[in-house]
C-alpha cells in the first residue's frame, strides 16, 4: 500500500448520468480517505452537484464546447480533447509526487487521462460502465493496453467487463466488477398513500439505446387500464424522438416532467418504474427503484436480469413492446404483487451499499484506509 493519499478523478461527460452518478456517490464515500482532485467539465449538472456538495478538495475545469456535443464538428471537438487531455496532464504533473492514482471514470474518462498517466507513470484505474463498445474503441485498445503503465481494471457488470475485452484493453481475468455505489440516502423517498391510479415512470433520456421508441406502442396498449404515465426526461428534439414525442403528445394519459436532480422526488411519484433498454451496463434506474420498494418491468438485460431474478421486478425480450405491456398490466392490477416485488427489491439492493464499493476502490488505488473520527 503507498502512503501516497492524492487521487486524480478524470471525468468526460457534463451531465448527471449514471457513470457519473455513481462518481458523485463514490467521491462522498471517501471524503477523509484520500485528496481528492476532479477534472471534469465545468459545466453541467454533475460538476454543480459535486460543488454543491463540497466533495472534491481541488478542482480542474477542462474545457468543453456548449450544446449538443453529436451536433459539432468532429476536427473541433477532437481540438477541445486534446486541450483537456492536456489540462490533465498539467494537473498530474502537479500532484505526481501525492498521486496515488489517477481514476479514469469510463473509457471517456481514460481517453483524457491517458497521456497523463504515460508521461507521469501513475498508475490508473478505470471504471468501465460502459455498455457497447465501440469501433474507434477496437481500435485505439490494443494501443492503450500496450502504452498504459500500470493500470488496474474495474467494471460495473459483467457487461461492461465483456465491452473492455472486446475493445481490447484488458482479458476477462484482469477485471475486478465493482458495481455502482448507491446510497439510499439520495435516492430513496417515503412512500405516499396509494392513489386511485397507478403511476409508471420512464426515468431515461429519450434515446434509441433507452428503448424510449417503443413508449407509444407499450401505452397505447395499455389504453384500458387507468394508469398514468409520467416522463421524468428532458424533451432534446432528435431526427430520431421527434416522431415519438408526436405520438405521446397525443396521448392524454402521459405527462411529461422535467427531470430532476433530486430524484427522491421522481421516485415518489411511481408505482412501477419501466425500463425498455436495448443496451445496460448495469442500469441504476434499476437499482434506485428498487432501493424504494417500487417493482420494475425492464428489457431482459444480463445486468438488470440479475438484479430482478429474485422477484423485484419482470424482464422481458428486447422490443418486445407486447411482453412488456403484459408485465406492466400485471403489477398494475395487482396491488398485492406490487408490494411483494417492492419488498424484495428493497432488500437485494442493499449489496450496492456505498461503504462496501469505497473499501473495495481504495483497496484498487492502493490505499490504506484511513481512520476517519
Amino acid at each position: 500500500m503507498t502512503q501516497r493519499r492524492h487521487v486524480l478523478f478524470v471525468a468526460g461527460p457534463a451531465p448527471l448520468g449514471g457513470s457519473n452518478r455513481s462518481l458523485v456517490t463514490l467521491l462522498e464515500g471517501l471524503e477523509g480517505q484520500v485528496t481528492r482532485v476532479l477534472a471534469a467539465p465545468g459545466k453541467g449538472a454533475f460538476v454543480a452537484m459535486v460543488r454543491d456538495r463540497g466533495l472534491a478538495d481541488a478542482y480542474v475545469d477542462l474545457p468543453r464546447l456548449p450544446g449538443r456535443q453529436q451536433e459539432i464538428a468532429a476536427p473541433l471537438r477532437r481540438l477541445v480533447q486534446v486541450l483537456a487531455s492536456l489540462r490533465v496532464v498539467l494537473t498530474a504533473v502537479r500532484y505526481r509526487r501525492q498521486l496515488a492514482a489517477i481514476h479514469a471514470n469510463a473509457t471517456t474518462g481514460l481517453n483524457l487521462a491517458l497521456p497523463a498517466a504515460v508521461v507521469t507513470r501513475v498508475p490508473v484505474t478505470v471504471w468501465v460502465h460502459d455498455p457497447v463498445g465501440s469501433e474507434w474503441g477496437r481500435r485505439l485498445g490494443p494501443l492503450w493496453r500496450r502504452v498504459l503503465p500500470k493500470v488496474t481494471w474495474a467494471a460495473v457488470s459483467t457487461t461492461a467487463t465483456e465491452v473492455a475485452v472486446e475493445n481490447g484493453l484488458c482479458q476477462a481475468s484482469d477485471v475486478h466488477i465493482v458495481p455502482n455505489p448507491i446510497d439510499p440516502r439520495d435516492v430513496v423517498a417515503p412512500r405516499p398513500p396509494p392513489g386511485d391510479r397507478v403511476t409508471v415512470g420512464y426515468l431515461s433520456a429519450p434515446t434509441w439505446r433507452k428503448g424510449f421508441d417503443l413508449l407509444p406502442d407499450i401505452v397505447e396498449s395499455l389504453a384500458d387500464l387507468p394508469l398514468e404515465w409520467k416522463l421524468f426526461t428532458s424533451r432534446n428534439p432528435s431526427d430520431f424522438n421527434e416522431p415519438v414525442w408526436a405520438r405521446l403528445d397525443a396521448l392524454p394519459q402521459v405527462t411529461l416532467e422535467q427531470p430532476q436532480i433530486d430524484v427522491r422526488r421522481v421516485y415518489e411519484r411511481c408505482d412501477v418504474v419501466l425500463i425498455p433498454s436495448r443496451q445496460e451496463s448495469f442500469s441504476r434506474i434499476t437499482a434506485e427503484a428498487m432501493l424504494n420498494g417500487i417493482p420494475v418491468v425492464a428489457t431482459d438485460l444480463p445486468p438488470i436480469r440479475d438484479m430482478l431474478s429474485t422477484g423485484a421486478g419482470t424482464v422481458f425480450a428486447v422490443e418486445d413492446v407486447a411482453a412488456a405491456a403484459a408485465a406492466v398490466r400485471r403489477f398494475a392490477e395487482d396491488a398485492a404483487l406490487r408490494r411483494s416485488a417492492g419488498v424484495e427489491g428493497a432488500t437485494r439492493a442493499r449489496r450496492f451499499s456505498p461503504d462496501a464499493v469505497t473499501a473495495e476502490m481504495l483497496a484498487l488505488y492502493g490505499v490504506e484506509p484511513a481512520t476517519v473520527a
